[in-house]
């Protein structure tokens, strides 16, 4: 996008998503894949690279260390010891790889709205043919994606912005997941809490009751989880609780506002006035 693009996207009342999906792999997350996490941190996992301390719950890596968000996935997998996990917006396949290669009797599968998003992740994974598949999770819920129970994002639901898509998104999640939703995105670009709550309130969850955990990984990074019943951990009532810690973006937050603002939950039957 060219500056004179993106001083007028930042300026404007309401956001398309943060990137053309249809274009995501070759113009953004094949360049960030390479430039930002491979240079960094371990992208691929071999038997023996990664190991789980059970008394503890942190995971181990052998070389090269984890991304912070991969490392926190994992250890909540670890300690909610789920027989199945999913994870919405898989991109590239490095986080259900390295799932699988630390928990090999729990079954794992993915989906990516994006065809070349699942080659790639074929071409770096080809252990996951047959675990992957094409899902837009911003659409009607289908009976065809997997039931799991822990589904999770990483840095997915924070760059959708069109309309209430993120809603359903959120929705569609824990109506997907039998016992947990985990939610490792950037706080930032969406009220998470507060749209969770608000869903919630209007009965578009599943699950009806839906109990509100802050998580941290080992290494720092934070997550919100979204469990069924409830758990021993910190519980988390606002936005701000996540938040905590960091300098917050005016522009970010404001956006976040007015997406959240366009939703309708629920059905109100006393509208005049």
């Amino acid at each position: 996008m060219s500056i004179l693009g993106r001083l007028f996207y930042k300026s404007r009342k309401f956001y398309d998503d943060d990137f053309d999906w249809s274009s995501y792999t070759a113009d953004s997350y094949h360049r960030r894949l390479k430039g930002d996490v491979e240079s960094n941190f371990r992208t691929v996992s071999g038997e023996g690279d990664l190991s789980l301390e059970v008394e503890t719950g942190k995971v181990n890596v052998r070389g090269d260390a984890l991304h912070p968000n991969v490392q926190l996935i994992l250890e909540v997998i670890g300690q909610l010891q789920p027989t199945s996990v999913h994870e919405v917006g898989c991109g590239g396949g490095d986080h259900v790889a390295h799932a699988s290669v630390l928990f090999p009797d729990i079954q794992v599968t993915g989906g990516d709205r994006g065809a070349t998003q699942l080659d790639l992740a074929i071409a770096r994974h080809p252990q996951l043919l047959g675990k992957i598949g094409i899902q837009d999770i911003t659409m009607p819920f289908s009976d065809q994606w997997p039931r799991a129970d822990l589904v999770y994002s990483q840095a997915v639901i924070m760059h959708i912005h069109t309309a209430v898509s993120h809603f359903v998104a959120l929705s569609n999640m824990v109506r997907q997941a039998n016992k947990y939703v985990l939610l490792v995105e950037n706080v930032q670009c969406h009220n998470f809490v507060q749209d969770l709550i608000a869903l919630e309130e209007g009965g578009h969850l599943a699950w009806g009751k839906a109990h509100l955990y802050q998580v941290e990984g080992s290494t720092g990074a934070r997550g919100i989880l979204v469990s069924r019943e409830p758990l021993d951990l910190p519980e988390l009532v606002s936005d701000a609780q996540m938040r905590a810690g960091e300098a917050p973006s005016v522009r970010r937050l404001r956006r976040s506002d007015e997406d959240s603002g366009r939703a309708l939950t629920g059905f109100v039957r006393e509208w005049r006035k």
